[in-house]
């Protein structure tokens, strides 16, 4: 594993949601992680401060700061913060600003075998919700997965 993150900790999942009746029924599959938001919830839930916005507007948590209060866990309304039991820190995607910062994808990008993960414009994205996840208006997900 890249950034040597436990099992139990999880910067992307996928929500599948069902419709339709039989003879038509459908399922949509949701993946979901930090969207790095314009006005992210998280960053004043922080006691010490710990979670900040660097230049690129990526929202990291300095582990040397966090004090693992999980606040920032119950403010996101999108799951993202992630509690490692080991560290005893939270943690969360970094959009593997190792990876970016040198021109190559994230490691959810490059890795999606379906190809289902891509790194897009707004204009391609949309701007609607899946249906049961928080509206975007109070936070702007600054990243968007299609």
């Amino acid at each position: 594993m890249e950034n040597n993150t436990p099992t139990e900790v999880n910067y992307r999942w996928v929500y599948d949601r069902e419709s339709g009746v039989y003879p038509n029924p459908a399922v949509a599959f949701t993946s979901m992680a930090c969207f790095h938001c314009v006005e992210p919830a998280c960053i004043p839930s922080c006691p010490v401060s710990a979670i900040t916005k660097d230049a690129d507007g990526l929202v990291l948590i300095d582990e040397s700061l966090c004090i693992g209060c999980k606040y920032c866990m119950a403010a996101c309304p999108y799951g993202a913060p992630q509690y490692n039991q080991v560290s005893q820190k939270v943690e969360k995607c970094t959009y593997c600003i190792a990876r970016t910062s040198v021109g190559l994808n994230p490691a959810c990008v490059q890795t999606c075998v379906g190809g289902a993960l891509q790194i897009t414009t707004d204009d391609v994205w949309g701007g609607t919700p899946p249906e049961g996840f928080e509206d975007p208006v109070r936070t702007q997900p600054a990243v968007k997965f299609l």
